[in-house]
């Protein structure tokens, strides 16, 4: 009526259900391969007492305490206190706490209480911490 497996048997199966819980890497969409390249990126900072001029391109985030000008494309910008940021920037979203100047283009951003934000501002969500000051024109799409 009942029997025993012997070890050999029950690692066998194991190892089978194992394999087929595994997924290929060549059955990922080119979409799923997009996502799990952006997740594995690691977060980018220009620290304090830094000068950056140029252009930043990045499917990731970048935290700023230092000082860029130039054209800012990343999924997720941080200006901490000291940062500060001016050019063409695009982002999904943006968080302010230092200064933020130019043409931006946004999703959601976050004008802290400290910050200071100039320029062309186009968003869908924003939300303005009280001591949060905008200077410019603001334009929801």
């Amino acid at each position: 009526m009942f029997s025993r497996k012997n070890d050999d048997e029950s690692n066998l199966q194991s190892e089978e259900d194992m394999n087929n819980d595994l997924v290929e890497p060549e059955n990922l969409d080119q979409s799923d391969q997009e996502v799990s390249a952006a997740r594995s990126l690691k977060p980018s900072m220009i620290s304090e007492g830094v000068e950056f001029n140029g252009d930043i391109k990045s499917n990731g985030s970048l935290t700023v305490d230092g000082s860029i000008t130039g054209q800012i494309t990343v999924d997720n910008l941080i200006v901490g206190m000291t940062g500060s940021v001016s050019g063409t920037i695009i982002a999904k979203s943006i968080n302010v706490k230092g200064q933020l100047a130019g043409n931006v283009s946004c999703s959601d951003i976050i004008v802290g209480s400290r910050s200071v934000v100039d320029g062309n501002l186009t968003y869908s969500s924003i939300t303005i911490q009280r001591g949060g000051v905008i200077k410019g024109d603001l334009k929801r799409v």
